[in-house]
C-alpha cells in the first residue's frame, strides 16, 4: 500500500544531500561580498585592487560554463549520485585550502573551482529532485533546496562580517564536511537505473522512494509507465533525427535556454557580489551590516515561496515577480541618478537598501519556480543536455554582467547597470507571457505529452 507519510520521509532523506549542497554553495557565494569589501581596505591581510575584485567575483560564472557542459555528458554516464558526491568533496577540499592561502591567484583559482561545483550542481540538482519526488511535493522540495541556498548566503554574511578570514574558512570547512556526510542518504533515481538496464535496482529504489512494497499494484503500474517512457526516450536518443525533430525537445530547449539567459540579465549575481559596495553606510549601520539585512530579506522571502509554488500556477508567479523586479530596478536607478546629479536624497542609504533588497527578495521568491520548471520541462532524451545548456546561457550572462558592473559604474554611474537590468527584465516578462507553459500538478510524462502537441 502507498503511504504518503513514508514516501515523504524517504524522499526527504534523499532531499537532504541536495539541500546540504545548496547550503554550502550559498555560504561560498555569500562569502564574496563582505570579503571583497574587507580586502579592498589597504590595511587588510590581503589587499586587492578593483580589477582583482572583479575577477574574484566573476570567475565563478566562468568556471560554471565548462562544468555544465561536462555534466551534460556525465549525468547519463556515471549518474546523479556520483556527481552530487563530487560536489560535496570538492567544496570541502576547496575550503580546506582557503584556510591556509593568502594569495590572490589562489583565491581566483578557488573561485574558478567553486564555479565548477556550481555548474555540476545546477546541472544535477533540479533533475535529481524532479526524478525522485512525487508530483504533489515536487514544488515544495524545489523551494526547500533554494531556501537552503539563501539561508547559506545569510549565514555567511554574518560569519564573514564578524569573524576573521581564518575563522570564516574553518567554519565553512566544517559545514561542507557535514554536506559530504549527507551523501549517505542519496538514492540513485529510477530513470538513470532504467537507462542502464538495472531494472531490479530501479524497482527497489522506486518502491522505497514511494514508501511501499515492490509488489504494490499502483506502484507496479506507475513504475511500468516510467519504464516505457524511458525506453521510448532511449530510442529517441539513439536517433539524431528523432531528437531534433521532436516538438517536446526543441520547444523545451528554446524556452529554457532563452529564459535562463534572460534571467541572468536581471542582475542577481553582480548585485550579490558587490552588495557591500552598492550600499552606503548610514549613521546607524555600516555597508556590511546593510549586507547582512540584505541577506536576511532574501532568506525571509523564500519562506512563503514553497506555499505559493504549491498552490498557485508557476507561470503566474514568474510573471508577477518579473514585473515587480523591473519596477524595483527602475526605482533604484532613479535614486542613484537623482542623488548623484541633482540633490542629496534624505535617508538615501536606507532607500537604496530597501529598493535593492526588495529586488533580491523577489528574485529569491521566484527562483524556486524557475528552478523546478527546468527539471520538469525537458524530456529524458535531452534532460541532461538541455539543463546544462540552460545553465551555460545563465552563467554566460552572469559572467558578463558581473565583470562589467564596476566598469559601467565607474564610467556611466551605477544607475546605468540598473537601467540595463530593468530593460532585460521587461523582455524576460514578455518572453514568459508568450512562451512559457504551465507545469503545476503535471507528471513529467504529462508535461512531455503537452509539449509534443502542435497547433
Amino acid at each position: 500500500m502507498v503511504t504518503k507519510s513514508a514516501a515523504n520521509l524517504n524522499q526527504l532523506l534523499s532531499l537532504m544531500t541536495v539541500a546540504f549542497n545548496e547550503l554550502s554553495l550559498g555560504m561560498t557565494n555569500g562569502w564574496i561580498a563582505p570579503t571583497l569589501n574587507m580586502l579592498q581596505n589597504p590595511s587588510s591581510e590581503l589587499p586587492i585592487t578593483m580589477e582583482e575584485s572583479s575577477w574574484i567575483a566573476s570567475l565563478e560564472n566562468f568556471g560554471t560554463i565548462p562544468a555544465a557542459v561536462l555534466a551534460a555528458f556525465a549525468l547519463d554516464i556515471i549518474g546523479r549520485k556520483f556527481l552530487l558526491t563530487s560536489i560535496s568533496l570538492i567544496l570541502f577540499l576547496m575550503w580546506a585550502v582557503k584556510i591556509f592561502t593568502r594569495s590572490v591567484l589562489v583565491l581566483c583559482l578557488m573561485q574558478l573551482l567553486f564555479g565548477i561545483c556550481v555548474g555540476i550542481n545546477n546541472a544535477t540538482n533540479s533533475l535529481y529532485l524532479a526524478e525522485i519526488s512525487s508530483p504533489y511535493i515536487r514544488g515544495v522540495f524545489g523551494a526547500v533546496c533554494v531556501t537552503s541556498y539563501y539561508i547559506g548566503i545569510f549565514f555567511e554574511f554574518i560569519v564573514a562580517t564578524y569573524c576573521s578570514y581564518t575563522s570564516t574558512t574553518i567554519i565553512n570547512t566544517m559545514v561542507t564536511f557535514f554536506a559530504l556526510a549527507s551523501v549517505l542518504w542519496t538514492k540513485e533515481p529510477v530513470q538513470f537505473l532504467l537507462m542502464k538496464g538495472k531494472y531490479t535496482q530501479a524497482e527497489k529504489n522506486f518502491a522505497w522512494l514511494r514508501g511501499c512494497n515492490i509488489d504494490n499494484e499502483n506502484i507496479q503500474m506507475e513504475f511500468e509507465r516510467i519504464k516505457q517512457n524511458v525506453l521510448a526516450e532511449n530510442l529517441k536518443k539513439s536517433s539524431f533525427k528523432k531528437t531534433i525533430t521532436s516538438p517536446a525537445n526543441y520547444k523545451s530547449l528554446f524556452i529554457m535556454i532563452t529564459l535562463y539567459a534572460l534571467v541572468g540579465f536581471t542582475g542577481f549575481y553582480p548585485v550579490m557580489s558587490y552588495a557591500s559596495m552598492a550600499f552606503s553606510s548610514s549613521d546607524i549601520l555600516t555597508s556590511n551590516e546593510f549586507t547582512i539585512l540584505f541577506g536576511l530579506g532574501q532568506a525571509l522571502a523564500i519562506v512563503p515561496s514553497a506555499l505559493f509554488i504549491g498552490r498557485f500556477n508557476r507561470r503566474t508567479i514568474i510573471l508577477i515577480s518579473l514585473s515587480l523586479i523591473a519596477l524595483s530596478h527602475s526605482v533604484t536607478a532613479t535614486f542613484y541618478y537623482v542623488n548623484s546629479n541633482f540633490v542629496a536624497i534624505p535617508y538615501f542609504p536606507w532607500l537604496i537598501f530597501t529598493s535593492i533588497t526588495f529586488y533580491a527578495s523577489v528574485y529569491a521568491f521566484v527562483y524556486p519556480a524557475i528552478f523546478i520548471i527546468r527539471g520538469e520541462l525537458f524530456p529524458l532524451s535531452i534532460k541532461a543536455t538541455g539543463g546544462c545548456l540552460s545553465i551555460v546561457a545563465y552563467n554566460m550572462t552572469n559572467f558578463f554582467t558581473t565583470k562589467v558592473f564596476l566598469y559601467i559604474s565607474y564610467h556611466w554611474g551605477i544607475e546605468a547597470n540598473f537601467l540595463l537590468f530593468c530593460f532585460m527584465t521587461l523582455i524576460s516578462t514578455l518572453f514568459v507571457y508568450f512562451f512559457l507553459p504551465e507545469t503545476k500538478n503535471k507528471s513529467l510524462i504529462e508535461i512531455q505529452e503537452m509539449l509534443e502537441k502542435t497547433k
